[in-house]
């Protein structure tokens, strides 16, 4: 470890004696870099390890012990408050990921994936052949429906609005005991169809909650959604309970209630504020050079979804069968705080901070 230079007893700072300290910073970095890929070379050792002898893949009680660790070693050093933790919990999070990879559940089917060359698409292709599948994909340029017909799993990976097609085609084509589901982010606009092909054959709806860039499943969230083939909703949880997932089963209706505040308020809100700034004629580089914690906050939200795809999000607001009742409670709110906010009285105020405190304080994070 370099040593770093004290200050001169005499004759003050010079020049080089800056450079030489950033090249000892440099020899550091590289340390830790170093460092850095050997733990995780270790953690993805460790996680083949858990694999063989059948060791859950997260031990939360570990990784507080880590955190609290971290917090120790730094404790009455120059770190600032919470570096520490935070690189703990970055290292953390990384290395279960890798170790994640690890943990591999073999998935001896046939899969068909109608869509398989859209960003999700991809996704699921690459998910199933990492298990072993033998993977088909149809899309407009490649195969046919046709191809779908002797598949063990249907993957509907489309736009929403193209999704009761494609059940429609998929029922009439797919072998009986084939599991078919869709991937879609909204159902309203065919859950009909999915209640009614759940009498007859092994049909549920699927919502990944992650994006195409996710490399794995650790920590991640799939909803499974029961449309009234228990079995199907059983056997599409069995394929994605992996990597340390979260899998939550529900019914289809309750799926759309709960994706009107999860995607359609959140995306909302995000169009609704970087909107605000748009017709507040203030340069927005303006506003970013004084911007503050909480709307650097803001900003990470709505900087990336105003890049996204606009036809996509108009479809999850506009597909959804609750979105009118989320944007009248999302009217009101705004009319409160609005009140709130331009009263002389802080009490009002006040008390939906505290209100709202007190919802989110019963959430574990």
């Amino acid at each position: 470890m370099p040593i770093i230079n004290e200050a001169p007893e005499e004759g003050g700072y010079r020049m080089k004696d800056i450079e030489s300290m950033k090249e000892e910073i440099e020899v550091i970095d590289s340390m830790i870099v170093k460092l850095m890929i050997q733990r995780s070379d270790i953690a993805k050792r460790i996680g083949v390890m858990k694999n063989e002898l059948g060791i859950p893949l997260r031990d939360e009680d570990a990784e507080k012990k880590e955190i609290e660790r971290c917090r120790t070693m730094s404790k009455n050093s120059s770190l600032p408050q919470g570096a520490s933790e935070s690189i703990c919990n970055v290292l953390t999070a990384s290395s279960a990921e890798l170790q994640s990879t690890a943990i591999i559940k073999w998935c001896q089917k046939r899969v068909t994936i109608i869509g398989g060359n859209g960003q999700m698409g991809r996704w699921m292709r690459r998910y199933f052949r990492r298990r072993g599948a033998v993977v088909n994909i149809v899309d407009v340029s490649e195969g046919s429906m046709e191809d779908a017909a002797d598949s063990d799993v249907v993957v509907i990976s489309v736009p929403i609005s193209s999704v009761e097609s494609v059940l429609k085609a998929a029922d009439a084509i797919c072998k009986k005991d084939a599991l078919i589901f869709d991937i879609a982010s909204v159902k309203s606009s065919f859950t009909d169809d999915l209640r009614k092909m759940a009498e007859h054959r092994k049909v549920c709806s699927v919502h990944p909650m992650f994006g195409p860039s996710a490399a794995s499943m650790f920590d991640r969230s799939v909803v499974i959604c029961d449309c009234g083939c228990s079995n199907a909703a059983d056997e599409a949880a069995e394929l994605f309970n992996d990597e340390g997932s979260n899998i939550i089963v529900t019914t289809v209706e309750r799926h759309d209630e709960l994706m009107a505040y999860v995607l359609a308020l959140a995306h909302a809100s995000n169009v609704v504020f970087f909107t605000t700034l748009r017709e507040s004629g203030i340069p927005f580089n303006e506003l970013k050079g004084v911007a503050s914690t909480t709307f650097k906050r803001c900003l990470d939200a709505c900087v990336p979804l105003s890049k996204e795809n606009a036809s996509l999000y108009h479809e999850i607001q506009n597909l959804n069968g609750n979105a009118e009742s989320m944007w009248n409670i999302y009217e009101g709110a705004v009319r409160e705080v609005r009140e709130a906010s331009l009263s002389e009285n802080p009490e009002k105020f006040i008390k939906l901070m505290k209100k709202g405190k007190e919802y989110l304080s019963k959430s574990r994070v």
